[in-house]
């Protein structure tokens, strides 16, 4: 009973059953081009739509959740997931799963919402621990969304019953958050937005903007490799969803090992472990882009999956450790919705060039990530 009280549980469930509707719809986007006749540029808008909306509703969630309390915005955001999965259950056109992609994109911004409280209850020391939580709850979206997406999408109403549960565990988080989690008592307020820009002239605000600019490539290229791997493997491999979906479970129980016993040793030193990430996935993309075979696919996935967990846990420990704790609301904010946008360009750009260039274009990102090391290393070690 103990576990479900706790504060870090509730906030991985909230982030966990948010995932799972994204890892559900992934691996099936090949059925879902083939059943409803959608072109792959339609596939890169539904992919972009959850994130489109995420983008305009993430910063006013998080000024809501610093003017009303991070508890009722949690239990608000989360009824909004309950109902878009309910629909998908039910959705039987392109539309309908675009719509529940809206619904569910503009309540989405609980995931700013979820690290802001972490932050809140977190000192420097173990804020890594606190958004590893985060980065973990991500990692088993992926591995529990995909498996149910690849399992029982091949059985007699398989959407219902995929969604149905998803739907399920999402009203266990409202259940449990209105139940048993209790608000910050060192939240702090954001004072005014003249006061936030002020901030942002200053030499650590400086360095923010870098953050979100390494954050936005790194969100670009993960999104769009994200969003077209189904397709790719499906038309260079000839895999199935079945296939594809282990592939998903695969690469995340690799980034979960990771997470659960590689962060626990990384202190503070958020920027050597971000480096070593940036490192991993530059190796990955360029791995993928001449894949042949599963077992350079397995390989390269691997790879690529060890540099996810790295980014995902310390980015955001990151930027909250470069943030005053007056600005930390606005700019938790600020920092998700530019993941939001970069989600939203990432699959657009992905799905407008033909699969048969999609090799180009994942060493094109390859490129970018390892680009991103010299940045981090000037701004972050030998500036200092």
């Amino acid at each position: 009973m103990r576990l479900f009280k706790s504060h870090l549980f509730i906030l991985f469930l909230v982030v966990f059953t948010e995932l799972i509707g994204f890892g559900l719809i992934i691996p099936v986007l090949p059925q879902i081009a083939s059943e409803y006749h959608v072109s792959h540029f339609m596939l890169g808008v539904l992919m972009a739509s959850f994130s489109f909306a995420q983008f305009f509703s993430a910063p006013l969630l998080g000024h809501w959740s610093d003017r009303f309390g991070r508890k009722p915005i949690l239990i608000v955001s989360k009824c909004g997931t309950v109902l878009a999965y309910i629909v998908l259950a039910y959705a039987n056109s392109f539309y309908l799963f675009l719509l529940a992609r809206l619904i569910d994109g503009f309540t989405g911004g609980n995931i700013a919402v979820a690290r802001a409280y972490i932050a809140d209850v977190t000192t420097e020391e173990n804020r890594a621990k606190g958004m590893a939580v985060i980065g973990i709850s991500f990692g088993l979206g992926f591995i529990f969304g995909p498996a149910l997406g690849g399992i029982l999408y091949s059985l007699p109403k398989g959407q219902f019953i995929a969604f149905f549960v998803a739907s399920g565990l999402s009203f266990l988080a409202v259940l449990l958050t209105s139940l048993f989690l209790k608000e910050p008592e060192s939240k702090k307020q954001v004072q005014t937005d003249k006061r936030f820009l002020s901030q942002l002239l200053s030499i650590k605000q400086l360095i923010i903007l870098i953050l979100c600019l390494i954050y936005f490539v790194y969100m670009v290229s993960f999104s769009g490799f994200e969003t077209t791997f189904a397709i790719f493997t499906s038309s260079t491999l000839s895999l199935s969803i079945q296939e594809n979906s282990m592939l998903f479970m695969y690469a995340g129980i690799v980034g979960l090992i990771v997470q659960v016993f590689l962060t626990k040793r990384a202190s503070t030193q958020f920027v050597h472990f971000i480096m070593i990430g940036f490192l991993c996935l530059s190796l990955g993309f360029l791995g993928m882009a001449y894949v042949t075979n599963m077992v350079v696919l397995l390989i390269s996935l691997s790879v690529f999956s060890v540099g996810i967990s790295f980014v995902n846990t310390f980015m955001p420990a990151l930027v909250s450790t470069n943030t005053p704790d007056e600005s930390k609301e606005v700019v938790m904010g600020v920092y998700e919705s530019i993941g939001s946008m970069s989600r939203i360009i990432g699959p657009l750009i992905a799905y407008s060039i033909a699969i048969t260039y999609i090799r180009i274009e994942y060493a094109v990102f390859g490129m970018l990530m390892l680009l991103l090391i010299p940045i981090m290393y000037y701004f972050f070690i030998y500036r200092k």
